[in-house]
């Protein structure tokens, strides 16, 4: 009996061990330190004085609508607590600070996936920085669904290919089906209109062969019924150099 007590507690341990913040334990670990300030929904300070951009997600500016809710929450996790860097691309961004996923000392709890299923963030990757991707992209899912956070204010709902229109910009979430795939030396355009005139995602050419491994091939996506999601330029198209942005949807 005793033994078998035993067994059920360090099966106990283990499944607290590979639960949401053991999922961290598979990026390199990085610094520890007391969060000590929280400039906004994804950037904190610790008190070794290191700059931390939280990776994987991307949070409002602190004058856009949903900013102060962001830090706010951010504020509510981490603020004053012990955490711990974990690194699964790029380790620092161009103004020096560290690109990290954060889990909290105390709890195990991961910082990024509490935000997003909060809804006070959105799921963002980059060519140098895709860790847990799909874990993130499921959290921001629920989220969205129950229109928690951002997801209840009409500037962050996922947009319709015709509403992406000339004052459409900054990071966004486009969903529609593609009528047309066309290649050309700038890159390979997804379009969701049939006479090219209104929103469309370019696939950077050095960015093919990966879609392509990934089951994307971007001449398979004609006709598909995606989600993609970036930045959106002045030019009303928005740039793909990696294949997360891309969401295969089931046809409704």
């Amino acid at each position: 009996m005793r033994r078998l007590l035993v067994a059920w507690v360090a099966i106990a341990l283990g499944l607290v061990g590979c639960g949401e913040g053991g999922a961290l334990d598979r990026l390199a670990a990085g610094e520890r330190g007391k969060v000590v300030s929280v400039a906004s929904g994804d950037e904190l300070v610790l008190d070794n004085g290191l700059d931390v951009r939280l990776s994987g997600i991307e949070a409002p500016w602190m004058d856009e609508p949903g900013g102060a809710g962001s830090q706010a929450d951010l504020s509510r996790l981490v603020l004053g607590r012990q955490v711990q860097l974990f690194y699964g691309g790029a380790r620092r961004d161009p103004r020096g600070r560290a690109l990290a996923q954060v889990r909290l000392v105390d709890g195990r709890i991961w910082v990024e996936a509490a935000l997003l299923r909060d809804g006070w963030a959105r799921a963002r990757t980059f060519a140098d920085n895709r860790a847990l991707a799909a874990a993130m992209f499921d959290d921001e899912a629920r989220a969205r669904k129950a229109r928690r956070g951002l997801w209840a204010m009409p500037d962050y709902e996922v947009r319709l290919p015709q509403e992406v229109t000339r004052d459409t910009h900054g990071y966004q979430i486009v969903e529609g089906r593609v009528a047309s795939v066309t290649t050309a030396r700038s890159g390979t355009y997804l379009d969701f209109s049939k006479d090219h005139s209104g929103f469309a995602a370019v696939i950077d050419p050095h960015a093919v062969g990966d879609l392509t491994a990934a089951g994307m091939a971007p001449a398979s996506l004609a006709g598909r019924l995606i989600r993609v999601r970036g930045m959106i330029g002045w030019d009303g198209q928005m740039r793909i150099d990696h294949p997360e942005p891309i969401e295969l949807l089931k046809d409704r």
